[in-house]
């Protein structure tokens, strides 16, 4: 089963009570503490998947970094 991901911009609080709560997360996790910390590592991976390939549009100070 795939696991959920946060979409756009979702706030991180919101993510992982979605996650949480999520019916097919509870069967595949049914253990709260191990089902919160896939969430916290989905949204955590994401996170830093976006800001590696960060649209150059996104930025919000204008600030790059070129390597």
């Amino acid at each position: 089963m795939p696991l959920p991901s946060p979409k756009g911009r979702q706030p991180e609080d919101s993510f992982v009570s979605n996650c949480m709560s999520d019916d097919k997360m509870k069967k595949e996790f049914p253990n709260q503490k191990q089902r919160f910390a896939v969430c916290k590592s989905q949204y955590k991976k994401a996170k830093k998947s976006k800001a590696k390939w960060q649209d150059w549009n996104e930025s919000e100070n204008g600030d790059f970094i070129l390597y």
